[in-house]
Order: structure tokens, then C-alpha cells, then sequence
């Protein structure tokens, strides 16, 4: 028997994938080990979940995969850093006496090809993440087990600090790439000119100062900038604009780019950072982002442009503005968009590549409302004859600004299609009514709005066919929402045939993907012991079609499952599957068949649509709803805070 292994990097993580071609039925688990490529020495990867079900959690550092196999076949290795070069073994561990195990010796996996953990995608470009959930088992580390609101603001309040241990984990490779692009730009004696919607991060701010008259910021309208951060700046030397395209104080139609252009003493456009992260606090640690690199001197040269043009046009935004958004700067392989655009031109071409996808599209999106993109990304998850995963986050302000509700929808091929959850608030943590045995309670996400923060994923970026030739990364500052491509200041890089950043980024929104969905499952009363059985993984199971992506296998249109079923019921037998899995991969890859009939597609599509009404029409009254829940809140606390006085 075989057991086939492939691994992936992005700058912050490796993924394994390990697929048999042979099931043993006396396999529980799997011991994984990591070998340096450069020292040679081979670690044992260890696990976070105890070995049986009902026990405690297991010390922080975990529990080696020899002690606890992992019962799964893909795993994430967060302990890589920056350069490692490394590769991965699998071994199939067997029941011993005394509750122990044992390897399978038949079953020892060759070493996967090496995986380097860097941002270099080549080609010019370099990707890098953050780490910013709030909703998590690492954060309920660092606050000892505390989910208390004391222990949430406290934490909070310590982001801010630069030395902070928890703000150099949680706003991770993103924070320092922004940083690194600033030092090395500073010491060559560049210019710079940055478009940012909102800023408060004094880390960053500081950063921008050493630039004096080589330094030029245009400031959006974003809420979140501290007045004085513009005073600071001016007082460095820097040149600071400012743009609202509300003309009145408010954050929408927003400003929204984040980008940063260097050029050369002579002006002369280098290269430029750009992707989703606001240059906040909260976007660097509470919110999930992604920072693009691109050294190309034709599109750093049309940031350029841009800059300029955004300030000409003050607070406004001219048809001409319009025109000249709505035609894309290509060069090589990578084409990047501006908003506001006529006609929705930078979605044209998006529409064509996730329609195109062979494979696989992985999201992420944040508040794209009755988006086009996300209609036809929901089409493709109906229709079941590709991959997809996505992660939909939302949030509806009222009108003075504060937050009223938080929903999001976890999307995924196979599954039936539903509307945005109403009920649920996503992400949302582990809380004691769900807790497994070996986990910590987590901060719930009420409690983050309480704080004053929403716990988002706000990185924007689509991925399609990840391992193909043909592969695509779309991302950038734009929400994939009709009102950001109408409205707003926005831009949407699409970056065409380069696999290592496809599946740098796949990898990013893997783990935001698995992040909710088991977080969903266990807020939906799922059984957290599933956990421990490998049938899910097996030919026939429900991973399988997650498992046959990542391990490069064709992904044949598999029956949607009803709604909730779980059951052996709806599942296919897995003798049956197993027969069949060999001619499958040998199979050239069909279309979706058409028992997907167009009267179901446009069924659930009708669905969405009508939910989303539906939501929108019920919004004064979640407003009104919430007004009330804050006055009594607030009349709650003011009599607290009297109580402790006396």
C-alpha cells in the first residue's frame, strides 16, 4: 500500500494532503513528521487534540502525532517560519495495548517534495497574511483561559503596543512586510505616495515619518483615522491629502484604497504594496487580510497615475475618472482595475474565469452584497462539478454608525444552497454551551462588538483553479459588491498563471474556511467527537472531495446532500465509491450532469435572492431592535457602575 503526500506554502503556513491508495480498516490515525532540509533533522509533528474522546486539553505545546495520530488527511503546520525549507512523511498508526499506538511499518510514506514557507511567489510578486481572529484557541492562550469582558478589553488595549506578544502573533507577516516595504523604501532614499482609507496604528504612522518631504498620503474617509494623525504626519515633513466622496464626514461611498507606490529619486514608479489590510489596529490584529507585493515598474506606474488622479478630482468622482477606471493596466501576466468603473467593467473579466473553472474557486468576501461575483460563485457550488469553498462575512451598521448585526455564510460545493444566515453571527467562538472537552472557551463575537471592534474576515480575494496553468488570483481593496464598483475609490488586481501565489492564497482562505466551518458545526450542536473517526476521509466520505482537490484529482460532480444530513442515509456506500475511485482519476473530467436540472439551480438561486430581501427589508427593524437592546444595555450598566460606587 501507498500512501501519496503533497504539501504547499504560503509565507505563514504548509499544508499537508496525504491520500492511500489502499484502506487499511485497522488504521485510526496518522503520525506526521517534518524533516529540514538543511539540517536534516526530523521532528514529529504534534497534534492539539488529546487521544480519546472526553479528555482535557493538552499542554500548549501539544501532543506528538505518535501519541495522538491525527484523524484527518490534510493538515496545516503553523510552526514553520519565514525560509524553512522542509518536507513531510505520513505513517498510518494502528491500536495498541493500553490505549497506545503503533505504526503501520508497510504504510511509511516517502518524503513529499521540498516546501520553502516564504511570501515569493516569483515573477515580482509576494503575498503575505495576517493571523486576526480574536474567536481563538491560540488567544484564549494568551489570555490564560479568561473570556471575560475585562479580560477582552484589557487584551484589546494592549494591541496598540509594538512590543505586545500577541499583536506581533495576530497581526503576523502582513505588519511586518508594510513595515519592511517602508524601511527598504527609506533607506534607497525613494519616494512614496500612499492611498489609505483610514489609519490609526501608531507603528505604521511612525514608520511613515522618516520620509518627510519624500512622503505623500492621501487620507480617506474612513471612521477609524485619529484626528491627529494627519497633524503628525504634516509635521513630519509629509504631504497629506484628503478625499471624502460623501462630502459630508462619512465613510461611504469610501475612499478604500491601501495602497503605497515607491518610486525612485527621479519618480520613476518601482513597485507597490496593496491588498486589503485597513492600517489600523483592528486590521492588523482583529480582522483577517492580505498584503499584495507586486515589483512590476508598468502597474506600480499606473498606482502612480492614480494617486494623482485621485487627488485632482478632490471629493469628487468625474466621468472621466470613470472612463479611465474602467480600462485595465496589463502587464505580463498581471492586470489591475480602479474603481468607481462604467458598467462594472472590472468584473467582466472575473465572471469569465470563475465561469471557465475546471477545478476548483476558493473566497473570501467581505459585505459584497447582491453581488454578481458571488452569484456566480454560488452557481458553481450548486452546480457541484467543481471545488468550491468560500467564507461570505457581513455586517450592517445603523444609521449614527454603530454596529446592529453581524451574519456571514460558510459556502462550500455539495452542500444545499441556503441564504445568508439571519440567526447565526459568524465568525463566532467556542463558547462553553459547545465546548468541546479539550478546548478553551473563546470570546464570543457579541462580545467584540461590545468592545467596539467586529471580528471580520476582510480580506477580498477569489482563487480559481489553483494547481492549473490557468490558474487566477483576484484581490486587492475591492468589496466584489455593486456598490464599491459604482461608487467607490477601489482596485482589483487579477494576476493570471502563476501557481505559487494561487496556492499561497488557496491556502489563506483554506484556513479561513476551516476556521468557520468547525466552528459552525459545533454552534449548529454538532457532535465534536466526529473528530475522531477517519470515515469521513475515506472513499465515499464526506471529505473526499476536499481531499481529491488538494491532491491534484480530478473532482467529479457528486449529489448535493439534503439540508443537515449527516446520515449513511444520503451517503454513498463506500465499498461502492472505492470500486470506483481508480476509474475516476482515470476518467477525463465531465460536466456537471444534468441531474443538476436548471428548475433546482434556479429554485435555490431564487432562494438567496428572496432571503436577501428579505434581510434587507427586516433591517429598521434589527435597527430599532438594537437601539433598544443598547439603551437597556446602557441603563443596565449606568446602575451597575452606581452599585459599585456605593
Amino acid at each position: 500500500m501507498t500512501i501519496n503526500v503533497k504539501a504547499y506554502a504560503n509565507a505563514d503556513d504548509i499544508l499537508i494532503a496525504w491520500q492511500p491508495d489502499t484502506w487499511s480498516n485497522d488504521w485510526v490515525g496518522f503520525q506526521l513528521e517534518r524533516r529540514n532540509n538543511i539540517t536534516q533533522q526530523t521532528t514529529v509533528l504534534s497534534n492539539r487534540i488529546p487521544p480519546k474522546p472526553g479528555e482535557k486539553p493538552v499542554a500548549d505545546a501539544g501532543i506528538s502525532s505518535t501519541q495522538s495520530p491525527f484523524r484527518r488527511c490534510i493538515w496545516t503546520d503553523h510552526s514553520v517560519v519565514d525560509t524553512d525549507n522542509v518536507s513531510y512523511r505520513v505513517t498510518a498508526m494502528k491500536s495498541a495495548a493500553n490505549g497506545t499506538f503503533t505504526p503501520d511499518a508497510a504504510s511509511v510514506s516517502a518524503w513529499t517534495t521540498p516546501a520553502v514557507a516564504s511570501g515569493d511567489a516569483g515573477g515580482g510578486l509576494s503575498a503575505y497574511f495576517n493571523r486576526g481572529t480574536l474567536m481563538s484557541q491560540i488567544v484564549s492562550r494568551f489570555v490564560k483561559g479568561d473570556a471575560s469582558d475585562d479580560s477582552l478589553r484589557n487584551f484589546v488595549k494592549g494591541l496598540s503596543d509594538p512590543a505586545n506578544q500577541a499583536r506581533r502573533y495576530l497581526s503576523g507577516d502582513a505588519l511586518h512586510e508594510i513595515l519592511a516595504f517602508l524601511h527598504d523604501a527609506d533607506l534607497r532614499g525613494s519616494q512614496i505616495h500612499a492611498a489609505i482609507y483610514e489609519m490609526n496604528d501608531e507603528e505604521l504612522v511612525g514608520a511613515l515619518k522618516p520620509f518627510g518631504s519624500r512622503g505623500n498620503v492621501l487620507l480617506g474617509n474612513g471612521s477609524a483615522t485619529k484626528p491627529n494623525i494627519a497633524g503628525e504626519l504634516s509635521g513630519a515633513g509629509l504631504t497629506v491629502k484628503h478625499r471624502d466622496l460623501s462630502n459630508a464626514g462619512r465613510s461611504s461611498p469610501s475612499v478604500h484604497n491601501k495602497f503605497v507606490v515607491e518610486s525612485d529619486a527621479h519618480g520613476n514608479a518601482i513597485r507597490v504594496l496593496t491588498g486589503s489590510t485597513n492600517w489600523t489596529t483592528t486590521g492588523l490584529c482583529t480582522q483577517l487580510n492580505n498584503v499584495l507585493i507586486i515589483e512590476n515598474a508598468v502597474i506600480a506606474k499606473r498606482y502612480l497615475d492614480q494617486w494623482g488622479k485621485l487627488v485632482a478630482a478632490g471629493n469628487a468622482m468625474p466621468p472621466a475618472l470613470k472612463t479611465s477606471n474602467s480600462t485595465p493596466t496589463s502587464d505580463s501576466n498581471i492586470s489591475v482595475y480602479f474603481a468607481a468603473t462604467n458598467g462594472e467593467a472590472e468584473f467582466k473579466p472575473v465572471l469569465d474565469l470563475i465561469k471557465n473553472a475546471k477545478d476548483g474557486a476558493l473566497f473570501l468576501m467581505f459585505m459584497p452584497g447582491q453581488s454578481p461575483l458571488l452569484d456566480a460563485l454560488l452557481d458553481r457550488a450548486q452546480q457541484n462539478d467543481v471545488y468550491v469553498r468560500g467564507v461570505v462575512s457581513t455586517m450592517m451598521p445603523s444609521k449614527n454608525g454603530d454596529i446592529v448585526s453581524v451574519g456571514g455564510e460558510v459556502v462550500k460545493s455539495g452542500a444545499p444552497q441556503q441564504s445568508f444566515h439571519d440567526d447565526v453571527q459568524l465568525p463566532h467562538g467556542v463558547s462553553a454551551t459547545n465546548e468541546p472537552s479539550w478546548a478553551d472557551v473563546e470570546f464570543s463575537v457579541q462580545q467584540i462588538r461590545n468592545a467596539g471592534m467586529i471580528a471580520i474576515v476582510h480580506s477580498k480575494t477569489i482563487v480559481v483553479d489553483p494547481f492549473s496553468d490557468n490558474c487566477a488570483v483576484i484581490t486587492g481593496s475591492h468589496n466584489f459588491s455593486v456598490a464599491a464598483s459604482e461608487k467607490n475609490d477601489e482596485n482589483l488586481v487579477i494576476i493570471r498563471g502563476n501557481k505559487q501565489l494561487a496556492q499561497a492564497y488557496a491556502l489563506h482562505i483554506n484556513g479561513v474556511y476551516d476556521h468557520y466551518s468547525w466552528r459552525g458545526y459545533l454552534g449548529s450542536g454538532g457532535n465534536p467527537d466526529q473528530i475522531y473517526s477517519l470515515d469521513g476521509w475515506k472513499p465515499g466520505g464526506g471529505k473526499e472531495q476536499e481531499l481529491d482537490f488538494w491532491m491534484e484529482e480530478p473532482v467529479p460532480p457528486r449529489p448535493t446532500r439534503g439540508a443537515g444530513s449527516v446520515g449513511a442515509a444520503q451517503q454513498p456506500a463506500v465499498a461502492a465509491r472505492a470500486s470506483t475511485k481508480t476509474a475516476a482519476r482515470k476518467a477525463p473530467k465531465k460536466s456537471a450532469k444534468k441531474a443538476a436540472k436548471k428548475s433546482a439551480k434556479t429554485s435555490a438561486k431564487k432562494s438567496v435572492r428572496t432571503s436577501a430581501k428579505k434581510a434587507k427589508a427586516s433591517k429598521p427593524a434589527k435597527a430599532a431592535k438594537a437601539k433598544k437592546t443598547k439603551a437597556r444595555t446602557t441603563k443596565k450598566a449606568k446602575a451597575k457602575k452606581a452599585k459599585a460606587k456605593k
